[in-house]
């Protein structure tokens, strides 16, 4: 339910061709690569400071949706939280489990295995977060209004919902179109864009694990009458993660929004 990859002209990779296969989308876009998933991620960082900031006060657990392996989960149990982790992908979350074991902090972990799209019953709270461009996995404005609604009945008032979203500039979409890409890692990754879908086919590959996941954009400008419709007011929206406001441009986009 997550996913960084190098789909960005910023990113350190490099082009070593174009391959001949297209493999359809996986079921489970995680489960091929839960073995791999954090030596794929292990350079994304720069996001972890701020949901430690937007969970600092919470009074109840932070609810993660997209708790994936613990790359969040984990620096926040590690400052005193307790976290439930949501995420689909039971091959992930028993990773995430070996992973807050082995940091001593097993006990504030609780592994939830749902879908975004459709939570189960969870406790209400005042802290709720999305990282790593989840909420790229909702297919249209449909299931954006309902996850939002969703998220809004699970806060308090004035609890906060705090996320991260790519819309890919044009440069992102030429420099990358259709080529195999080579992270610093070795992970390779092959972007396949649609802008008039505001869609991406994103394969990733290393050393024997694979997958194809499919993620969803929409301009970052109309996320706010999004979270108004659900009950929420925007607080402070960033142009990424260097403290930046958005203004409206294309690329990543974070979000701290109140439930009214």
């Amino acid at each position: 339910m997550r996913t960084r990859a190098s789909i960005s002209s910023r990113s350190r990779s490099s082009v070593i061709g174009r391959p001949v296969y297209r493999p359809a989308v996986s079921q489970d876009p995680y489960a091929g690569i839960a073995a791999i998933y954090d030596h794929w991620c292990a350079e994304v960082t720069e996001d972890v400071p701020f949901y430690r900031m937007v969970c600092g006060g919470a009074d109840g657990p932070v609810i993660e949706i997209g708790g994936g392996t613990g790359r969040i989960a984990i620096p926040l149990a590690l400052s005193g939280h307790r976290v439930l982790a949501v995420d689909r992908s039971r091959p992930m979350l028993e990773r995430l489990r070996e992973r807050a074991a082995a940091a001593g902090v097993a006990e504030l972990i609780e592994p939830v295995e749902a879908d975004l799209e459709h939570l189960p019953d969870l406790p209400r709270t005042d802290r709720v977060i999305a990282p790593f461009r989840v909420l790229m996995h909702l297919q249209d404005d449909a299931a954006r209004a309902r996850f939002l609604t969703a998220v809004a009945a699970l806060l308090v008032p004035d609890g906060l919902l705090a996320f991260d979203v790519l819309e890919p500039t044009r440069a992102d979409i030429r420099t990358t179109q259709g080529l195999l890409m080579e992270r610093p890692s070795g992970v390779r990754e092959k972007a396949r864009w649609d802008e008039r879908a505001r869609r991406l086919d994103l394969d990733v590959s290393y050393r024997g694990h694979a997958t194809t996941m499919r993620l969803h954009w929409v301009p970052g400008a109309r996320w706010p009458a999004l979270l108004d419709d659900a009950g929420f007011e925007v607080l402070a929206a960033y142009a990424g993660f260097a403290g930046e406001p958005f203004r409206g441009e294309r690329g990543d986009s974070a979000w701290i929004a109140a439930r009214r």
